[in-house]
């Protein structure tokens, strides 16, 4: 039996698939998709809808409800103009060349969403939801 002390965490094994180019990549494309994804999870359970009733909601159908919680592929602008009206929530979207600070998403805005970031193309990308 594998003693607690020798077991490593989600993170670990994440930085050590990171190492991976292949990995990295698929990562990269999909970490945007993946906390919309996320998000919309929360709030379905929270509100117990099914997808179908969500669906509803959004004016889409319930397959299209399903690609999105499956975080494969980013969300159209207009799908995010969408999901923040029936969340009733705020997605921003900050998007700058690797390394430069943000100029545009203050200090306040980062401590009361959760974010998501990565790079892409020589860019910062990060996703705050609140």
């Amino acid at each position: 039996m594998t003693k607690l002390s020798e077991l490593i965490s989600n993170n670990e094994v994440h930085a050590k698939e990171m190492e991976d180019a292949q990995y990295r990549a698929e990562w990269e494309r999909t970490t945007l998709a993946g906390a919309v994804a996320l998000h919309v999870l929360k709030y379905r359970a929270q509100h117990q809808l099914s997808q179908t009733r969500f669906g509803e909601l959004l004016a889409m159908s319930q397959p299209q409800v399903a690609r999105i919680e499956r975080g494969d592929h980013t969300p159209t602008l207009a799908t995010l103009a969408r999901l923040c009206v029936v969340l009733d929530s705020e997605f921003n979207i900050d998007i700058r060349p690797s390394g430069r600070p943000a100029k545009l998403t203050n200090e306040k805005a980062r401590k009361n969403a959760s974010l998501t970031s990565f790079a892409e193309a020589n860019a910062d990308i990060v996703l705050s939801v609140a």
